[in-house]
């Protein structure tokens, strides 16, 4: 297949269950943050989520944070007073296309959630869920891409709300890309569903693969850790983003 620079994030197939005090106090989140990415198993992440819904959320300053490539991130505090939680927040960061900082300094911060990992939260009610539902709308067509079995359609609005569209269309413009064309293929040896691109080396001046690691990586910034994302060369099937 006619792709390159797929990049993907690791899920855990654990399945846990496990039980949080209603007692629990700033040090569960503290301790939670500190948690090596390869140790956040399923049960991390349902801690995770029934801890985060426990503090409110307060402005701090600077009030916005950039990491290191430029990105940018409403900085927070946390406590267990009586401020918004999270998805208070969240609508307003995924129109004006934010991640969320905590404790966010000199390109430090105790968390950050991505703008992708706030539309899963938007989307399906909880960080990190690996979960998606009515993937696509209108019209599907099951045949061969590029020599594989496929069912190829466009993406429903649970899949890739229209604000996310709005904000991976700005940076797509900002790669000097316009009119870019997407598909939601399925394909179905593998069992896998990813968001492909009519992105092409030939559409750039100076392709160089640095460029199209960039590119593909700050598009990925915008979508939910467990979407797949690739570049390919489009066909009948694509319509404009």
């Amino acid at each position: 297949m006619s792709i390159f620079n797929i990049f993907r994030k690791k899920t855990s197939d654990e399945n846990i269950s496990p039980v949080i005090s209603k007692n629990s106090t700033i040090k569960d989140i503290q301790l939670l943050f500190q948690t090596p990415p390869d140790k956040r198993d399923a049960l991390w992440i349902e801690e995770f989520n029934i801890s985060i819904r426990k503090y409110g959320f307060k402005k701090t300053n600077p009030e916005i944070f950039e990491d290191r490539t430029g990105m940018s991130y409403l900085n927070f505090t946390l406590d267990n007073q009586e401020n918004e939680g999270v998805e208070k927040h969240i609508e307003y960061c995924l129109q004006n296309g934010n991640g969320i900082s905590i404790n966010g300094i000199k390109q430090h911060s105790d968390w950050t959630f991505t703008y992708g990992e706030l539309l899963d939260y938007y989307i399906n009610g909880s960080f990190y869920t690996n979960q998606i539902s009515k993937p696509f709308i209108g019209n599907v067509i099951d045949k061969y891409f590029y020599n594989q079995e496929t069912t190829i359609g466009q993406p429903s609005e649970f899949f890739l709300p229209k604000a996310a569209r709005i904000q991976i269309k700005s940076l797509l413009k900002s790669f000097g890309l316009e009119n870019i064309k997407i598909a939601l293929i399925w394909f179905r040896q593998d069992n896998r569903l990813t968001l492909a691109f009519d992105i092409v080396p030939e559409m750039f001046l100076n392709p160089t693969d640095d460029l199209l690691k960039s590119l593909l990586h700050f598009i990925k910034w915008y979508l939910p850790n467990h979407y797949e994302t690739i570049f390919v060369k489009g066909n009948e099937d694509f319509e404009l983003l």
